[in-house]
């Protein structure tokens, strides 16, 4: 998808600009990607409310913090610290934030530093905050961008494009509860796009998960000890009309995920198992 992608500012709904937009992350508050989508809503006269971590929280899951009290600072108008998971930040925007407030018209989790690409999503702190918002029923989003070779992104770029191309038609759709969206862009600018594509998500895996490496600290090299890293690259498993195919082409990839914990046939199987067990 080549050439302008910029919509007019002024063209969303008058009713928006009188809600708040939730926007969190996990890699905290100060991350290039969360910023960018920040400016680029404030530049069509919306309104972001940011509650982020502190500091960086990738593979944070839905982890909640509950053995130790959390702190919310205002760092400036309208943009909040916490110093917990992406999952605490939610709460605090929902329930104390934007208390007194109307509930928000979408929560929007990004622009993550990474792919969430099929089951990323159920490490990513990323993911794990647009699934609390959908547990509430707030509309929510999951953002994530794929980094070119040389390790930079197109955050600001992506972020027009979303805000123009993708916000307003989600803006329409019915999300039902316990589903949220997983959207992820392509290391390419917005105008290298090749359009977006509705996918499933993939099944990938991590190829040589663990590294391991000597003790930094030379006390604990005299006795041999190791340190491990949780590391390796991604090794799609099933990625044939996936969301991995999708960005491997140069597609936008979009994904509804539905929060279903249940497993009906293997349900009936189980009850089918253990009939007569007294």
């Amino acid at each position: 998808m080549r050439g302008n992608h910029r919509r007019p500012v002024g063209l969303f709904p008058a009713a928006l600009r009188h809600r708040t937009i939730v926007l969190t992350n996990d890699d905290g508050i100060f991350a290039e990607g969360l910023q960018a989508m920040r400016a680029s809503l404030v530049e069509r006269g919306l309104n972001p409310v940011v509650v982020a971590p502190d500091r960086g929280a990738s593979g944070a899951s839905r982890s909640l913090s509950l053995n130790r009290p959390l702190t919310l600072r205002e760092i400036a108008p309208d943009q909040y610290t916490v110093d917990g998971t992406p999952t605490d930040c939610v709460m605090l925007a929902l329930f104390e934030v934007l208390r007194r407030r109307r509930p928000p018209a979408i929560l929007l989790s990004g622009i993550n530093h990474g792919q969430n690409l099929g089951d990323d999503v159920t490490y990513s702190g990323t993911c794990a905050a647009a699934a609390e918002g959908c547990m509430e029923r707030i509309p929510s989003v999951a953002l994530s961008a794929l980094p070119c070779q040389d390790g930079s992104y197109h955050f600001r770029d992506h972020a027009d494009y979303f805000a123009d191309r993708i916000l307003p038609r989600i803006l329409r759709l019915k999300v039902p509860r316990y589903s949220f969206l997983n959207l992820n862009f392509p290391p390419v600018p917005a105008g290298d796009f090749r359009g977006i594509r509705i996918v499933p998500m993939g099944r990938s895996t991590y190829q040589n998960p663990i590294l391991r490496q000597r003790h930094p600290d030379p006390y604990h090299r005299k006795d041999r000890r190791w340190v491990y890293w949780i590391a390796g690259a991604p090794k799609a498993v099933k990625h044939a009309g996936t969301d991995i195919e999708a960005i491997r082409k140069g597609y936008v990839s979009l994904s509804p995920v539905r929060l279903e914990l249940n497993h009906p046939e293997l349900l009936a199987h189980c009850r089918r198992a253990f009939t007569g067990i007294q």
